[in-house]
């Protein structure tokens, strides 16, 4: 499960979580996470965006909204947030 998401992959989803992109009214612009993403990967040793948004996707993590410009957001927020624990980006919940 959560042990299978690359550094790329959490990345992605900790913007999700911290900018509160939980619903399909909430989505997160996919230019901004384009640039965002680039930054932060900016070579080919790393996972392409579009690979790292279809294995969130395929895995159940995130939801693609079709508009005119591709929109996000983590549509199985509990596991999302488990992942999100495990791997040290938030603090487990009390």
């Amino acid at each position: 499960m959560s042990d299978e998401l690359s550094e790329e992959m959490l990345f992605i989803l900790n913007i999700f979580y911290k900018n509160r992109n939980l619903s399909s009214d909430k989505g997160y612009h996919s230019q901004k996470l384009k640039k965002l993403y680039g930054k932060k990967f900016p070579g080919r040793e790393y996972l392409t965006l579009k690979d790292a948004i279809k294995k969130l996707h395929n895995e159940g993590y995130i939801t693609t909204i079709k508009k005119k410009e591709e929109k996000y957001y983590i549509s199985n927020i509990p596991m999302a947030v488990l992942a999100l624990q495990e791997h040290g980006f938030i603090k487990g919940f009390q």
